[in-house]
């Protein structure tokens, strides 16, 4: 493996490559939250299977900067120059968690040669029902606590039921985002977009990794994700969750390699 960098724009964007003499390549795109040293093991893995491996640090995660708030275009753009500058003609396009959107638009622009994509436990349903019953149960109790608490007490206390909200609608991403003045909006940015009709114009065929028992990304949302996406396959990994990469990567890649 090689860790290096290059110029896209104003960024230098930091990537692991491995094995680039081989002809197949992949691009892994990093979880939100998540960076390229997380899925080494994998990257090593699919090495060894005679693929070309490229994994990039996205702006702000680990070793690449962020330097103003980016949206689902911004990156998309981003990346076609980062894989156009990187010379690969042809790839498999490899996402993980919230970064499914990313590929989404990239996949409908048509500016890469994408053979294949492969959603492993992608998080993608935004704006859903539970969430808003959940909204309307906390704006409830923080009337009643401004009401019935010193005003001393309530900014801590609103604060730690605050944090305790974002945990309980699976957003910790959003309270994490907050420690840097581009990272929330960006944050914002990245799930407000309603992007169902974008994903029922993927033509590319596309394989649905999903763990079984990953309880961010339910298996109902990826049972509506192959209805919409016509030329997909899922296949369902017994007994394990959201960070299959990092828990079990040999069988992440033994039921890829099955499945393509």
């Amino acid at each position: 493996m090689q860790e290096k960098q290059i110029k896209i724009w104003t960024y230098n964007i930091n990537y692991k490559e491995y094995w680039p003499e081989h002809d197949q390549a992949i691009v892994i795109l990093h979880g939100w939250w998540w960076e390229s040293d997380s899925w080494m093991q994998l990257g090593e893995l699919l090495s060894n299977n005679n693929f070309k491996v490229i994994i990039p640090d996205l702006p702000w995660f680990w070793k690449t900067e962020i330097k103003s708030v980016f949206t689902l275009d911004d990156y998309a753009l981003l990346i076609e120059n980062f894989i156009k500058e990187l010379k690969i003609d042809e790839l498999i396009l490899w996402w993980h968690s919230n970064w499914w959107a990313i590929s989404i638009k990239i996949a409908n622009r048509w500016k890469l040669d994408i053979t294949r994509l492969v959603l492993n436990n992608s998080a993608w349903i935004r704006n859903d029902n539970k969430r808003s019953v959940k909204r309307k149960i906390f704006n409830s109790i923080t009337k009643l606590i401004k009401k019935g608490i010193p005003k001393e007490w309530g900014g801590r206390i609103l604060k730690s039921l605050r944090n305790l909200f974002y945990r309980f609608i699976w957003s910790q991403d959003y309270l994490k985002a907050e420690r840097n003045p581009y990272l929330k909006q960006t944050y914002l940015n990245m799930i407000s977009s309603d992007l169902t009709k974008d994903i029922a114009q993927i033509q590319i065929n596309t394989l649905l990794l999903w763990g079984e028992k990953d309880t961010y990304t339910p298996l109902s949302d990826w049972l509506f994700m192959r209805k919409l996406i016509p030329h997909s396959k899922i296949v369902t990994i017994p007994d394990e969750k959201h960070g299959i990469h990092l828990q079990n990567p040999k069988l992440l890649i033994s039921t890829f390699l099955k499945n393509i």
